[in-house]
């Protein structure tokens, strides 16, 4: 190798440990960033110059870098107790786009540092006259954060196409509608020994969204001992008995027990058992049906109601029932008053009337070479043809791609003992080449002084 090809390979090795020395002074500066990725850099050598000689030409190396970036290798999470920080543990990204109908920038992070946009919408939920107003959850880097809505139903349908996401938004006039009570439930003792009706009210929501209530009725019979016969009595919501109510014993399969008929053929009032250790034995299944029809022309006004009776006992008490817990799974009509993320990076919304509800679920895109994802400004990722297909998953039990933790953020991954060992061994290096071209310097003066 002539000097003047030692000059280039030592400035060559100049350029390569500023490279890594820019790396380097990148990571410790980032290393406070939310979901910051460190990058590395990597020396290979290259080709300076071929000299020939003899039968096989000579060749002599310079050095150079290749920089890669450790994207798939998981930060600590830190907890901060803010509702709308959100940490993946484990692989992927969230999914966001730089304009709301996203026909922006697609792009990737792991910084779930979220934040809200005020927007008006262009319904009226709540129907008092004036639009909805909704947050849009954003990055700090003012990147909308897309995932798929749910249907009225609350289920999700987990496309993998980019098109089938929407901005997520917590729209704060929704109401949640309210919801008939289908079933009910009853822990309670009624009084044994006694001659006198003993009663219990209940709390039932109808199908037009008002609390009613529904009386039960035990009375002793002469004929079976431990046996109570039923009758039930509904209100409506101007306080008029609502005659076409009834009540029927349920098997253990959950169908309608035929009722007894007396001499006349006319159905008698059903009847439940206790047996002698004050536990429900009749009806088998433990559970009755009510129905009731506010408009006995219109069939489809019956609201049916299954009551769970078997955590129901009889001993001897006051002479009335002792109520100990009742529940009904009817709604009436709230309001949204908080939203939180679960493990699976569901939004759900949560309501006046106790209700809750899944409104939006986050997708974690994956990709086959995160490593050779294009890092952005503002703590994102742009997908690459080296990175590979996108993927959007949701996270279940069965994925395995790990999980959201809300309340937390992933820090950098940057180590800074290996940064600041790696800065010593750098700058020994950039010294040493230094003094390798201050020394060809001297070595080209020396031979331009053979001239004189």
């Amino acid at each position: 190798m002539t000097i003047r090809g030692t000059m280039n390979t030592a400035t060559q090795a100049l350029l390569a440990q500023s490279q890594f020395l820019s790396n380097i002074s990148t990571n410790i500066a980032n290393v406070n960033t939310t979901g910051y990725k460190a990058q590395n850099t990597h020396f290979q050598t290259l080709l300076n110059h071929t000299s020939p000689g003899g039968l096989t030409p000579r060749k002599f190396f310079t050095v150079d870098t290749v920089d890669s970036r450790e994207v798939s290798r998981q930060g600590f999470l830190n907890t901060t107790n803010r509702t709308l920080d959100l940490a993946i543990n484990g692989r992927g990204f969230f999914v966001t786009n730089t304009e709301t109908d996203g026909s922006g920038i697609w792009q990737y992070t792991r910084d779930g540092a979220l934040y809200g946009e005020s927007t008006q919408l262009t319904t009226d939920s709540d129907n008092d006259g004036q639009l909805d107003q909704a947050t849009l959850l954003k990055t700090g880097s003012g990147a909308y954060v897309f995932g798929w809505k749910a249907d009225d139903d609350g289920n999700f349908n987990q496309l993998n196409d980019l098109t089938a996401l929407t901005p997520i938004s917590i729209n704060s006039n929704e109401v949640f509608p309210s919801r008939a009570t289908a079933n009910l439930s009853l822990q309670a003792n009624v009084s044994a020994g006694v001659t006198n009706r003993q009663t219990v009210g209940m709390q039932f929501i109808d199908a037009a969204g008002n609390s009613r209530t529904v009386t039960i009725g035990f009375s002793p019979t002469d004929t079976q001992t431990g046996g109570f016969k039923l009758d039930v009595n509904i209100d409506d919501i101007n306080g008029q008995n609502v005659p076409n109510t009834t009540i029927t014993l349920l098997d253990a399969n959950g169908d309608p027990i035929p009722p007894d008929l007396d001499a006349d053929g006319n159905p008698l009032p059903p009847q439940v058992q206790f047996d002698g250790q004050g536990q429900l034995i009749v009806p088998q299944g433990g559970k009755v049906l009510i129905e009731t029809t506010e408009d006995s022309n219109d069939p489809t006004a019956t609201q049916s109601m299954v009551l769970d009776m078997r955590k129901v006992q009889s001993f001897n008490d006051n002479g009335e029932i002792t109520v100990f817990n009742s529940d009904q799974d009817g709604f009436l009509e709230g309001r949204l008053v908080n939203t939180y993320f679960d493990q699976f990076g569901v939004l759900y919304g949560s309501y006046t009337n106790q209700g809750e509800r899944a409104l939006f679920k986050l997708p974690i895109a994956t990709f086959a070479a995160e490593n050779n994802l294009e890092a952005q400004p503002g703590n994102y990722f742009t997908q690459t043809r080296e990175a590979g297909d996108r993927k959007l998953n949701g996270l279940d039990h069965a994925t395995g791609l790990g999980q959201i933790v809300a309340g937390a953020l992933e820090s950098s991954n940057v180590d800074l003992a290996d940064q600041f060992s790696k800065m010593i061994i750098t700058q020994r290096a950039y010294s040493s080449s230094a003094t390798v071209l201050r020394t060809a310097d001297e070595m080209m003066q020396q031979t331009r002084d053979l001239k004189r």
